[in-house]
């Protein structure tokens, strides 16, 4: 019993753990998007979700679309949804849907207003 309630532990904090450490989403690297902070949602379903935001940000100047700044250091986001999925700056960007949530960055991201 003990050892079956210690297993379940550990299993427990190694999905937690990955849920935490930062997922590149391209292999090899090109825009340097990652998912992390994960929350009922795996880096599969994730990522194609962050690299589409990343991709249609870059597109157009639609980076203006997406945020401003308030002077120097103070990002908000214009931009509040994207495919379904609610927008928020807290302070990385995080998408969440139907109590699924992550962190993405990436080239533009964390927003730098300097």
């Amino acid at each position: 019993m003990i050892a079956s309630v210690t297993l379940a532990l550990v299993a427990l904090s190694v999905s937690f753990a990955d849920a935490a450490r930062p997922v590149q989403c391209q292999h090899p690297v090109i825009t340097g998007v990652e998912v992390f902070d994960l929350h009922h949602i795996t880096s599969a379903r994730a990522c194609p979700v962050a690299l589409a935001l990343f991709h249609w940000e870059d597109g157009e100047n639609h980076e203006t679309v997406l945020y401003g700044c308030h002077g120097m250091l103070h990002p908000y986001l214009r931009l509040r949804t994207f495919h379904g999925w609610h927008l928020a700056l807290t302070p990385e960007l995080t998408m969440s849907r139907h109590g699924t949530s992550f962190a993405a960055r990436g080239t533009d991201f964390p927003i730098n207003c300097t």
